[in-house]
């Protein structure tokens, strides 16, 4: 098929989603050899969830993740980042402190066309002994996740957290992921222009969807900057259930 390019992979990344249900216990986000596929799917099924397969990108590598939330009536957005070998879901699902925020004034246009940018500043910065500590938490959720990926929350609460952090360095460094370990020390602040670039495209999606008739109001979206491969979105979600409902094809009569 034209446009259409062949991949072939021994593992996958497996992300999760479930109609009219913004977060479950069960979470996603990690590296299914190909082998485990078919079982991995029928244990969601009965949940009544979808088992996204994707492009194996390790959530261990990325250099940024971007989590922003659109605020219309203000004409504005703010955007929260965690630095190099987090992932989005530390800050959706608050997991961490997040190590910067953004504000992102916009000028308000058209309904139909993306929202322009007036100014992008930054309003908070992690310190150095808070970003340890964050890289800490890090670690012992990965950790975690080399035991129980699907539900690593479980052995969170079981205490043990000095364990999962030595879990956590020694998977990375087993697997020779060291991105985070290569920065546990010192935050690097994410260049403006990469906050600007997801905002751009947040921007393109309302103005995408306003096309359609929909105009949505407050909304999160979620993004990582993945090396080779750039600004990655994976997903976004209305705040109003009315409004996320008008995401989903109608179903048949």
């Amino acid at each position: 098929m034209e446009g259409v390019v062949e991949i072939e992979c021994s593992s996958t990344l497996l992300r999760i989603d479930k109609r009219h249900d913004r977060w479950t216990r069960r979470r996603g986000g990690y590296i299914v050899p190909r082998s485990a596929i078919p079982n991995t799917v029928r244990e969601l099924k009965p949940e009544g969830m979808l088992a996204l397969l994707l492009e194996p990108a390790s959530p261990y590598c990325d250099l940024y993740s971007f989590a922003g939330v659109t605020i219309p009536e203000q004409s504005k957005m703010i955007i929260e980042v965690v630095g190099a070998g987090f992932d989005a879901s530390n800050i959706l699902r608050g997991d961490i402190q997040p190590h910067e925020r953004w504000e992102v004034s916009l000028i308000a246009t058209s309904p139909s066309r993306p929202r322009a940018i007036r100014s992008v500043h930054q309003t908070s910065l992690v310190t150095s002994g808070e970003y340890r500590v964050t890289v800490d938490k890090r670690l012992a959720k990965i950790g975690a996740r080399s035991r129980n990926p699907a539900f690593p929350d479980a052995e969170l609460k079981a205490g043990h957290t000095t364990q999962l952090i030595e879990a956590g360095r020694s998977f990375l460094k087993d697997s020779h992921q060291t991105l985070l370990l290569k920065h546990a020390n010192r935050y690097t602040p994410v260049p403006e222009k990469h906050v600007t670039a997801f905002a751009r495209f947040v921007g393109t999606l309302l103005g995408g969807l306003s096309g359609y008739g929909i105009h949505l109001g407050s909304s999160s979206f979620a993004a990582s900057l993945i090396p080779k491969r750039g600004l990655t979105f994976w997903d976004f979600f209305p705040a109003r259930r009315q409004e996320a409902a008008s995401l989903y094809p109608k179903s048949e009569p």
